[in-house]
């Protein structure tokens, strides 16, 4: 497995004080199941693509090694129970499933007291005898302990990286076999036609220099996809610039999107530790607003039209001192979540006005309820919605986290309330940030 992430996971494991994080894949065979305690489970080999152990300083092994999804009791029960999580907190319950024998490469069943397993799948399953199960992260103690739901969280977002990378190997994998086939056939007819006229032998030069464009072209992407992600835009930039193959351009979307949202985790990321180790300085300027929120418009002026809704904006104020910086990334955060989670022709509302002492910002959209017990989650990091039917395609669930540690950070606070509409059954969706006027002077 080619992990971006491994330094994640092994500071995952390393944090969390955990005995053994592990990686491993499904490679599914023909349409015949076995039976193990009453489930049917498909014929499938498991191989191990990453495993780190507390006991050897975390050092990740890539060594590759196999075995029968039927041979793993532990394993099986879990796919059983696919999509969801499997938690076992105690040794009485695994020695329940195992029955004193399971797979040495990934199980030490003397030590083992707690597992979870995170399954990684695709949004829909391929076909009846093909689950969209990818394979699970692992997660192993040797002495008791409750997995928390704030763990649980992180360990599903983390499954959804691990799931994404995966999609992406097997995408570039897809392309270089296609890029392959195609090379073989184009030297073959190269050798051919070298045989004949010179007329023949300059456009087999030039076939020759196409090749290995596209060899040149592919080992690029490939690296790109191990290098910074800087690199890795670039060369998904290279493939749409140079791709003549329609059959190629979901694979090559697919790319752009993953990488998009993966500098965007980073970004935020990055932000939320600045912001959390008090090193985000902000500097209080002079913001013209009729400006400022032109700009805001235009910037979401495309994802508005795609989705089939509007934006009003209404500002009571001229001008606002305060950071800059902070303030845009807080309003384009808020209106592309409104925008994700709006109903189709609705439109979100942006709302700015003075009131006594303090200047509000509201950001409000049309669609599904947040119930009460969400809004005191979702501005937690890693928090995916009940809404979000599948965890591959969601967000990172940092976007609202981000957005109140910004708040914070300007001395504000954020509500967030959710109404239903007397007009329609959808809900109003309002986020409500307040500051103080003496410290962001308005005009």
């Amino acid at each position: 497995m080619d992990a971006i992430f491994d330094q994640d996971l092994i500071k995952t494991a390393e944090v969390l004080q955990l005995d053994r994080l592990s990686i491993v894949r499904f490679k599914y065979h023909q349409i015949i199941k076995f039976h193990y305690d009453n489930q049917q489970i498909p014929s499938a080999t498991i191989e191990k693509v990453f495993d780190c152990h507390k006991n050897n300083h975390y050092n990740p092994d890539y060594e590759g090694k196999y075995t029968q999804l039927s041979h793993s009791p532990l394993i099986s029960h879990a796919w059983g129970m696919a999509p969801d999580l499997l938690k076992l907190s105690s040794q009485a319950k695994i020695n329940l499933l195992h029955r004193g024998e399971d797979w040495s490469e990934i199980f030490d069943l003397h030590q083992l007291h707690s597992l979870l397993f995170i399954p990684l799948y695709l949004k829909k399953q391929k076909s009846k005898y093909q689950p969209g199960i990818l394979g699970y992260l692992i997660l192993q103690n040797y002495t008791p302990k409750k997995w928390s739901c704030s763990e649980i969280e992180a360990f599903k977002w983390i499954g959804k990286q691990v799931s994404t990378e995966i999609i992406n190997q097997q995408t570039v994998s897809k392309i270089q076999s296609l890029v392959d086939e195609r090379t073989s056939q184009l030297k073959l007819s190269l050798d051919v036609q070298a045989k004949l006229s010179n007329k023949l032998r300059f456009h087999l030069e030039e076939l020759r220099q196409s090749n290995k464009v596209k060899d040149e072209f592919i080992a690029s992407m490939s690296d790109a996809l191990k290098t910074p992600l800087s690199n890795l835009k670039t060369g998904i930039k290279m493939l749409k610039i140079r791709n003549e193959e329609e059959s190629l351009e979901l694979y090559i979307n697919i790319l752009e999107q993953e990488c998009e949202k993966e500098i965007n985790l980073v970004d935020n990321l990055l932000a939320i530790q600045k912001l959390r180790s008090k090193e985000m300085k902000t500097s209080p300027q002079k913001i013209y607003l009729p400006s400022f929120l032109q700009d805001i418009q235009d910037h979401f002026k495309d994802d508005l039209s795609d989705n089939d809704i509007e934006l009003s904006i209404n500002s009571q104020l001229d001008f606002l001192l305060t950071d800059l910086n902070s303030v845009d990334l807080i309003l384009k955060e808020l209106i592309f979540n409104g925008i994700k989670f709006s109903s189709p022709n609705t439109t979100i509302y942006l709302i700015i006005e003075r009131e006594q002492d303090h200047f509000i910002l509201e950001v409000s959209n049309m669609g599904a309820e947040i119930s009460p017990d969400e809004q005191n989650n979702i501005f937690h990091p890693f928090y995916q919605g009940s809404k979000i039917e599948n965890v591959t395609n969601s967000g990172t669930g940092l976007g609202l986290a981000l957005v109140k540690s910004l708040v914070e950070n300007l001395n504000g606070t954020i509500e967030v309330s959710s109404i239903l509409s007397p007009n329609s059954e959808d809900y109003i969706n309002t986020f409500t940030i307040t500051f103080p006027q003496e410290l962001h002077e308005v005009y």
